[in-house]
């Protein structure tokens, strides 16, 4: 069961710790700390690049509003302060915002953005336009059926056509609501009630357990077909399946029963939930790539996954109590 592996050096974690409140630097913002956000089984990722805090306290901000997750679009090149000189039209930015097709490269990609139904997207308004970085971010991500709402900082430039033009690089079944334009001295308060205003509801996430080794495993399930007649089962009881290594990326057992599908092709992450073949339940500590469905995921570390799984075959109870 199979889904390719990603170089782990090549990701950027979407939150998947607690980040520690910092204080905030040459932010034009009136936000004095950077919220502790943490992460969540949200649908909602925040997507930034900044090259100061302003953007980052933004994002900070509207994430921890929204109980969202947040991803960091880093260069793999950083940016530094003679490359952001606006008065010097050789600078690395006049250079690459001059030119249409300059696309800079990204350090990491976000990964699984599947579980994500809905994505904020904030940039820094760069003569006139979003920086040519977030160019190569939409061309590098699958946004397809996503809904999409962009912010940006600026000292005195409009929104203009910097969000119109990214969209452009999406699939059309992308939704793009208004671009909000974040002014100079907006306080945190401010930044929140826009987030709140947007009507993202912060829905409590349908949830499983996995009972193993003493653990007790809180698995998010997936809005499908297939972890709805899961759930319906569990509301009977208990499931306890006799689990074993596959591939050394996953533990594999029968669920004793067949439901239905929704294969799709993808790669799984550590902490994903399976179903193969539609009777087999898998439980990822690795990737792989291949078609089958998820039915949710387990929000922990890989090395604590692999750890409270342990080695060998292993007996796992499923229920829909902690």
């Amino acid at each position: 069961m199979k889904k390719a592996m990603a170089l782990l050096t090549a990701l950027l974690l979407i939150c998947s710790v607690s980040l520690a409140e910092d204080a905030v630097s040459s932010a034009t913002l009136s936000v004095d700390r950077l919220p502790v956000v943490e992460s969540t089984g949200s649908s909602i990722l925040v997507v930034f690049f900044s090259t100061d805090d302003t953007v980052r306290a933004a994002a900070y901000t509207i994430a921890e509003a929204l109980s969202a997750n947040l991803f960091e679009i880093r260069p793999a090149e950083p940016y530094t302060a003679d490359d952001v000189n606006y008065h010097n039209s050789q600078s690395r930015t006049s250079i690459e915002q001059n030119d249409p097709q300059a696309r800079p490269a990204i350090a990491a990609l976000p990964e699984n953005l599947s579980r994500y139904d809905t994505i904020i997207l904030g940039y820094p308004i760069w003569w006139g336009q979003a920086p040519r970085i977030l160019y190569t971010f939409m061309e590098s991500v699958d946004l397809s059926g996503k809904t999409i709402i962009p912010f940006c900082t600026s000292g005195s430039s409009g929104v203009g056509s910097s969000a119109s033009n990214l969209q452009k690089l999406t699939a059309e079944s992308a939704v793009w609501l208004d671009a909000k334009r974040i002014s100079n001295g907006s306080s945190a308060e401010e930044i929140r009630a826009w987030a709140e205003s947007l009507g993202l509801a912060k829905e409590e996430p349908v949830m499983f357990y996995i009972h193993v080794n003493d653990a007790v495993l809180p698995v998010k399930a997936e809005n499908n077909t297939s972890s709805e007649a899961l759930l319906q089962l569990l509301e009977a009881g208990d499931i306890t399946i006799s689990m074993h290594d596959y591939g050394s990326f996953e533990k594999v057992g029968p669920l004793g029963t067949s439901i239905p599908r929704n294969d799709e092709d993808i790669t799984t992450t550590p902490g994903d939930v399976i179903l193969y073949q539609g009777n087999q339940l898998t439980i990822y500590y690795d990737e792989n790539r291949w078609d089958f469905t998820r039915l949710g995921h387990i929000d922990i570390e890989q090395v604590e996954l692999k750890a409270i799984l342990g080695s060998g075959d292993v007996t796992v109870i499923l229920s829909a109590n902690p």
